[in-house]
């Protein structure tokens, strides 16, 4: 069989040293094919490669001195050899069924290395990297590094330690540089084995293969650590100089700066000192045929706009050639993406594509494309040909494979094929490579991409602080306020909100809003003034902004969180300057500015009043909150008894309106109003009237509750029907659970106010229900419990169970001590159900419980439950039994749950306003007074007035 590879013994094996010629390799990456590329020199110096995954050696004797020349033989990262488009099939179909190593032409040289092994490994070395050079040269990288092997081990055969630990240096380098980090760690191994060795058999050059040695160690612990942190080679690069370390510095530097850029943007300036360095040495080094001279300068560019300024000019001028010119283009329209210049970013890329295509590399062109109409999603209006750029993206990937960097295999597959495996240490490696591939390239779509995989990453791994600064660069605010609600009381990173692009202002104000309560006084008011200054420039236009203006409406609805916690100024700025504006979700911060700052209760009160005659849903909701009947009706309410009855009279207009949530807050206002009365009449006819199930059509939603609600306004004869009728509801399996469950607690809000015969009937159709033997509903197993996780409509309505609400009818229809001992008993049992709303509403029953009765549960069981309702419970039952449970209460100090713990301080309060109390709970309220939540702290200083 014929074999038609060149190889490189012969004319282009019997250069000396340094660079040599050869045919043009088709493009324009300015290197030859075969030549030496990278920041190699010859002699007694090692021949580097500094970009692509491999290199070769030939040897040749002169005189006494016994040279290695390693140079590039395949393609592997942005600038690796570009091989003719025309493709022999017949001989690749050969080469691929028969093996590279079994062709006539490789066989017999391999077959010679062999041979040679035993008597001249020196010479056997030398064939070896002839192999290993056609190999690579014709795609073969993994046959190719089976002979690199070889070729290393010949050369420690030939007891030649210190050429075969450059030759592993520089094959580790070019494989940390192609994203092999596995042969990289395994080769970096290979060098301080070699260092020993040679250190041991007392070669002159010992101390720079010690020096190597230490900073591919440091390399391989920077470029793979999983928290990022590139301290090691930073400070192994600051010990040593250009002139004192390998050839390959520069690209370690390069390595250390992109890795920096992906990790930490703001630490890149630090490293200027090196890059200057390294600039420095590659300009007068000859070649740059890898290009990490341009990369090196880009790098600089992140920080300086005169080195950025060059190079746009550059490639706009045409003085460089396509390849480094569409790099360049997309790394300025990176750059102009994340400041939100939207049309120079668009144009930037539209000139990388173009480059790119002619630079034949479509794969990139593609990412490119991609990169546009994320800049179309993020700063402008959605046209109607939004999804031209990814049209044009799938038109263009089918053209052809070309890539900046080629990899053997895809971070990004990668980094997902670990996760699948569950091996979360090389899935976050991959995705950091993954990550700064697309920063080299400017694949901003990309780059989103792999942060927001990043974050979730760390996320599950326990490093939330990462997570979150990972998710504030993606620009994911949902995802960021998740992880902050998730994270207890660890107060996460937070960056500036200002000077940064939109989208990551929107994360992290998003996480400000969730972690709001976490903040410290001093901080909090520093955000909020930061807030409010984001939020004037917003509405002026000094920003740059997304055209639904989320910023704006997240910057407004951080501001409203914070307000309670800023000065009375600031509180005031955020009720004044940002009442007009809607989706904001500020409604309970204006009760929340009320309580916090009583000057500016009436002032609250009145925007939530002029919200809600807007019928804003959020304000309509607020309506009806406890504290918002405190401030109307109680005489140590904040507002004066004038500002009360005119706030009364406001919300008697909006009742006459029919409002739905305005009727149910004046019924606790004012109960007596001849408009409470008409509601309540007509919401007993609505209940009284309800029409029969049908088992064609379901209603969900029909306000049984908030009807029987009313109703216990009207007469006694009034109340007795619409109770007989919500037992009926209840008790007919022809309706859906949810109707059922409104119908029973639409039974306890009305058993109260009903004679006790009455009640002892509730409280005996309760205990069925109580029982489960109630359960079974129409449309159970469409309606409730957890949906199928393939279905097409993933729809719940809650569960179908009915004994939660049905124990808390029981609890208050309950009229003597048996009955209630019963509930008791069933409460606890309810417990143990994996139910959580059942778990809660048997929490609440036994908070409720007479003393008496409750005294024999043992809170200290309650307070090691998982469910925080349960461990309030406990709160509730322990500090009215201080005296029993101190070492109870000081553990419900220490909860890890802040509303378990705020729930202590305000049970605390209550039985504090009863009477005297056990030593202990003055002694807990001191401890949580210096909580790390504000509400905690809050609660427990008004327990202490309150003494």
């Amino acid at each position: 069989m014929n074999s038609k590879w060149p190889l490189s013994r012969g004319e282009d094996s019997g250069r000396g040293g340094g660079k040599t010629g050869g045919t043009p390799v088709p493009g324009d990456r300015g290197i030859f094919a075969g030549a030496d590329v990278g920041l190699g020199i010859t002699g007694d110096k090692n021949q580097v490669t500094a970009d692509g995954d491999v290199v070769n050696g030939d040897k040749h004797e002169t005189n006494t001195t016994t040279v290695y020349h390693y140079h590039a033989a395949g393609a592997a990262d942005a600038t690796a050899t570009v091989r003719s488009s025309r493709v022999d099939r017949q001989e690749q179909a050969e080469q691929i069924l028969v093996g590279p190593l079994n062709t006539e032409v490789l066989a017999p040289i391999l077959r010679r290395a062999d041979t040679l092994l035993p008597t001249n490994p020196g010479q056997a070395a030398g064939l070896y990297g002839d192999i290993a050079s056609n190999l690579h040269a014709n795609g073969f990288h993994g046959h190719a590094a089976v002979m690199q092997s070889k070729q290393m081990a010949a050369l420690q055969a030939a007891g030649h330690f210190v050429a075969a630990a450059e030759m592993a240096a520089s094959l580790a380098v070019a494989s940390l540089r192609s994203g092999d980090y596995d042969r990289a760690r395994s080769l970096a191994g290979d060098v301080a084995k070699l260092a020993f060795k040679s250190d041991e058999a007392g070669e002159p050059r010992a101390e720079e293969v010690r020096r190597t040695a230490e900073l591919l160690q440091a390399a391989r612990e920077s470029l793979l650590h999983p928290l990022g942190d590139l301290d090691s080679l930073r400070y192994a690069l600051l010990a040593g100089s250009a002139g004192q370390d390998p050839a390959f510095r520069p690209v370690l530097v390069l390595l250390l700066a992109e890795q920096a850029l992906a990790v930490d943007p703001d630490s890149v300036r630090e490293l200027e000192t090196l890059l200057s360095e390294a600039i420095a040495t590659l300009h007068s080094g000859g070649d740059d045929g890898d290009h990490t001279l341009l990369r090196l300068r880009l790098v600089r560019a992140h920080y300086d706009p005169a080195e950025r300024h060059a190079l746009h000019q550059q490639a706009r001028q045409h003085r460089m050639t396509r390849r480094p010119a569409a790099l360049v283009f997309a790394r300025e329209g990176r750059r102009l993406a994340e400041q939100g210049n939207a049309d120079a970013a668009v144009e930037a890329y539209r000139s990388a594509v173009d480059a790119g295509i002619r630079a034949d590399l479509p794969q990139d062109a593609a990412d490119w494309l991609y990169s546009v109409r994320s800049i179309n999603v993020w700063y402008r209006p959605w046209p109607t040909d939004l999804d031209d750029e990814h049209r044009l993206a799938q038109a263009l990937r089918a053209t052809g494979s070309g890539r900046l960097l080629v990899r053997a295999r895809h971070p990004r597959e990668k980094a997902l094929s670990a996760v699948v495996r569950e091996k979360p240490r090389e899935a976050i490696t991959a995705a950091q490579r993954w990550l700064v591939d697309t920063l080299v390239t400017g694949d901003w779509t990309g780059e989103l991409e792999a942060l927001r995989f990043l974050a979730d990453l760390y996320k599950d791994n326990t490093e939330a602080g990462l997570a979150a600064s990972y998710y504030q660069r993606a620009g994911d605010a949902d995802a960021a306020k998740k992880l902050a609600a998730s994270s207890g009381d660890t107060l996460l990173p937070v960056g500036p909100l200002q000077g940064v692009p939109w989208r990551v202002s929107r994360a992290r104000a998003a996480q400000l809003e969730a972690q709001a309560d976490i903040l410290d006084d001093d901080a909090a008011v520093s955000f909020l003034g930061e807030l409010l200054d984001m939020a004037r420039r917003l509405l002026s236009g000094d920003l740059a902004e997304s055209p639904r203006r989320h910023l704006l409406h997240q910057v407004l609805s951080s501001a409203c969180s914070l307000a309670p916690r800023g000065t009375l100024e600031q509180a005031g700025q955020v009720l004044t300057e940002l009442v007009e504006f809607k989706r904001t979700d500020r409604d309970t911060a204006w009760l929340a500015i009320s309580e916090r700052h009583p000057h500016l209760a009436f002032q609250a009160i009145t925007k939530l009043l002029d919200e809600a005659e807007r019928d804003s849903y959020d304000a309509m909701a607020a309506l009806g909150q406890s504290r918002w009947v405190r401030i109307l009706t109680s005489p140590s309410s904040p507002l004066t008894a004038t500002e009360q009855a005119a706030c009364q009279t406001r919300l008697v207009a909006l009742a006459d309106d029919n409002s739905s949530p305005a009727v149910l807050a004046l019924s606790q206002v004012l109960p007596d109003h001849p408009t409470v009365q008409a509601a309540a009449q007509e919401a007993l006819e609505r209940i009284l009237f309800r029409p029969e199930p049908d088992p064609h059509t379901t209603s969900v939603g029909d306000g049984l509750m908030s009807d029987a609600f009313l109703v216990c306004h009207l007469d006694e004869s009034s109340r007795r029907r619409c109770a007989d009728r919500l037992t009926e509801i209840a008790s007919d399996r022809r309706e859906i659970a949810d109707a059922r469950r409104s119908a029973l607690i639409g039974l306890r809000n009305l058993v109260a106010d009903l004679p006790q015969a009455d009640r002892t009937a509730i409280y005996h159709q309760a205990k069925p229900f109580i029982l489960g033997e109630q359960d079974g509903s129409h449309l159970d197993s469409e309606m409730t419990g957890t949906p199928h996780p393939l279905s097409a409509v993933r729809i719940s309505f809650g569960t179908a169970s009915l004994r939660g609400p049905a124990l808390k009818l029981a609890h208050r229809a309950a009229e003597h001590d048996d009955e209630r001992h019963w509930v008791r008993e069933n409460a606890v049992a309810l417990l143990r159900t994996d139910v959580p709303s059942d778990v809660g509403d048997a929490a609440h029953v036994l908070a409720y419980l007479p003393s008496e009765i409750a005294i024999s549960v043992d809170p200290a069981l309650l307070v090691t439950h998982n469910n925080r309702i349960v461990r309030q419970a406990g709160a509730f039952l322990a500090v009215s039994h201080a005296d029993q449970h101190p070492q109870t209460i000081r553990r419900l100090a220490e909860d890890p749950d802040h509303t378990v713990r705020r729930t202590l301080a305000e049970v605390a309060e209550l039985r504090m306003k009863e009477g005297p109390v056990h030593p202990v709970v003055p002694e807990v309220l001191e401890r949580l007074a210096e909580d790390v939540r504000a509400s905690v702290r809050h609660a427990a200083v008004s327990a202490l007035r309150a003494s």
